[in-house]
């Protein structure tokens, strides 16, 4: 249910007051919103407990208490999944998205957005050459910002080509990647050829690259 179901009593309380008040209503057809009169009438009966229960609990307790649900057994575990029952319900319900959000329901989408991998390949730059690493930084083309990240990408990765063997088409495809979340960042050069070409590309999420940068030589020592 994502953040449907709030994480403290008193915002427990509200969301299923909303949702009642809205379906309870005087002329609302429950099975329009995917639900039925039933659960309607079953989600007054927990509120009215729980409300109970929530009151009882404020009165007897003098000092400061905890506002956040305790899942055990008691009318409020019953309330809420009740109405994370009559939410998944309503979510997918023939009901509007206006109708949906004033139950409280956020719909999600039935095709989310695809997430693509950046147009342009990042901007590859060489930070510095000690025994065994070597430190590289990367950042979106043109950005005014060291550090800054393609839109849709989680790092970059990195492909280390031997550079004392003669450039050949698509060779970073072919070379042993290393993939790095921040920039900047340290490579293990300690099995590194002397001579490498190091290329960089974005990647996203669900694995999409965008194109190789150019070539970036580096001596290993």
């Amino acid at each position: 249910m994502g953040k449907f179901i709030p994480n403290q009593q008193a915002a427990v309380l509200n969301k299923a007051a909303q949702m009642h008040g809205v379906l309870a209503e005087t002329g609302v057809v429950p099975a329009d919103y995917g639900v039925s009169a039933e659960d309607v009438t079953t989600l007054g009966t927990l509120l009215a407990s729980a409300q109970a229960a929530g009151g009882v609990r404020d009165n007897a307790v003098a000092t400061k208490v905890s506002k956040t649900i305790a899942f055990s057994d008691g009318a409020l575990p019953q309330l809420v999944a009740h109405i994370q029952d009559m939410g998944n319900k309503i979510r997918v319900s023939n009901a509007t998205d206006d109708m949906v959000h004033t139950v409280g329901v956020d719909r999600r989408k039935a095709t989310p957005t695809r997430r693509t991998a950046p147009a342009e390949a990042p901007e590859f730059t060489l930070g510095g050459v000690v025994p065994d690493a070597i430190n590289i930084k990367f950042r979106a083309a043109n950005s005014a910002s060291p550090r800054a990240r393609a839109e849709n990408a989680i790092g970059a990765q990195v492909a280390v080509v031997d550079a004392t063997k003669p450039v050949v088409d698509k060779e970073a495809d072919d070379s042993p990647i290393v993939q790095v979340s921040r920039s900047p960042a340290k490579l293990d050069s300690s099995r590194m050829p002397a001579q490498v070409r190091l290329y960089a590309r974005w990647i996203t999420q669900r694995g999409e690259v965008s194109d190789w940068s150019l070539p970036l030589p580096v001596t290993v020592l």
